[in-house]
């Protein structure tokens, strides 16, 4: 069965093979159950370090012939015209031939998959991650805000006739983008091999806190990408300094220049407790969650933020927004309004207190066990295996 997946994810070609970052890995190895995998993506040719460091996972499942490129539909009116005609005429050639399409959502260019797929009766699936209105309403950019209604019903209407829709979110997604088709509510986190000992260790760690012990704040996130939300730790932060407390050290793990974020510190007077520390590896970001005390994940836009769950697999407590598929992972104590720098300062005040920190690591800890990789695998796969034999059927 041949499946084609349109996706503005990432690839990078190399002369070994192609490449690309690890979550985009696990749902393609995910998808090969499905059939013969065609992939139109977006392409990077990039060999500068940050390029090595996320884009890492050799598709060696994936035959280079059945790789297609994509143009950037992004950068301005023009060349969103332009390459939205080259990329519609690209799909019109392809989808044709295939016997499922798979689009990674949200997407124009999934969106337009759809259409030529609905047109020719080709069965579609689509993969919901996140929601456009989201990301495109709490954009810095005016253009992007005022595509904001149109992508949302976009991507209403395609995940409403698809014939299968994977959603990454147990109900936020579900309700906000109902199907008529087959779906899974299930999250495609993959965050490695779960380690049994971190609890043990955060406890350990614990009873020997003392009052004037810095406290290390963690968010991992591209820091150029302001509906990540770093903004409003770095102002939780100038509040409490203003209050006396300057035991808080915000560490930013991403890609990103980080210009606004600077500015803003020195302008809050904070620069000397927030620190950047780049582009890291997998393995990097999983030993410096280790070191940190508390995550937060203040976005604006999610689906259901796989960062959260490594942060909570290694046992820390976590503070998030109310957005997206947050809610579904944290107790309600912590999770906070939309841009509440009051909210945030209260949760931190509130961890303070080493029965309440212990209380919510262990509870962490063992929720992050539901969404240990091979247990969600199974339910992916399973579905996919079931969509691939209904595809089959309805062909005989």
């Amino acid at each position: 069965m041949k499946v084609l997946l349109v996706t503005n994810q990432y690839i990078d070609i190399r002369k070994d093979g192609c490449y690309c970052d690890f979550p985009l890995y696990g749902t393609l190895e995910n998808m090969s159950v499905l059939g013969e995998l065609h992939l139109v993506a977006s392409f990077s040719y990039s060999d500068e370090m940050a390029s090595i460091m996320y884009l890492n996972q050799k598709i060696d499942f994936v035959d280079l012939e059945h790789v297609k490129h994509l143009r950037p539909t992004n950068k301005s009116i023009g060349g969103w015209l332009k390459n939205s005609i080259y990329n519609r005429k690209l799909l019109e050639r392809l989808v044709p031939s295939m016997d499922l399409v798979v689009g990674y959502m949200p997407s124009g260019d999934a969106d337009t998959a759809m259409r030529i797929a609905r047109r020719h009766e080709i069965p579609f699936l689509s993969f919901l991650v996140a929601c456009p209105w989201d990301s495109l309403h709490n954009h810095h950019r005016l253009l992007a805000r005022l595509m904001a209604p149109i992508s949302f019903l976009t991507t209403r209407y395609s995940v409403r006739h698809s014939d299968y829709v994977h959603y990454v979110t147990k109900e936020f997604l579900q309700r906000r983008y109902p199907t008529e088709g087959r779906a899974l509510g299930c999250s495609d986190t993959n965050f490695g091999v779960f380690d049994p000992m971190a609890l043990e260790s955060r406890l350990r760690k614990l009873s020997s806190r003392k009052e004037t012990d810095e406290v290390r704040l963690i968010t991992t996130a591209h820091v150029d990408v302001r509906y990540k939300g770093h903004e409003f730790v770095i102002r939780a932060i100038a509040r409490l300094k203003s209050l006396g407390d300057l035991h808080y050290r915000y560490w930013l793990i991403g890609g990103g220049k980080g210009d606004y974020l600077r500015t803003l510190c020195k302008r809050l007077g904070v620069e000397d407790q927030v620190i950047f520390l780049g582009l890291k590896t997998s393995k990097e970001v999983m030993k410096i969650l280790k070191d940190a005390d508390i995550y937060l994940q203040p976005s604006l836009q999610e689906g259901l933020p796989r960062s959260v769950v490594e942060a909570m697999s290694v046992a820390l407590p976590c503070i998030g927004f109310n957005t997206g598929g947050i809610p579904e992972l944290l107790e309600p104590e912590f999770v906070v309004d939309q841009k509440d720098v009051k909210g945030i300062v209260r949760c931190l005040i509130h961890l303070r207190d080493n029965a309440k920190y212990r209380q919510t690591a262990e509870r962490n800890f063992q929720m992050a066990g539901d969404y240990e990789h091979s247990k969600l695998e199974k339910r992916i796969r399973d579905f996919f295996s079931e969509v691939r034999k209904d595809v089959e059927d309805k062909r005989i």
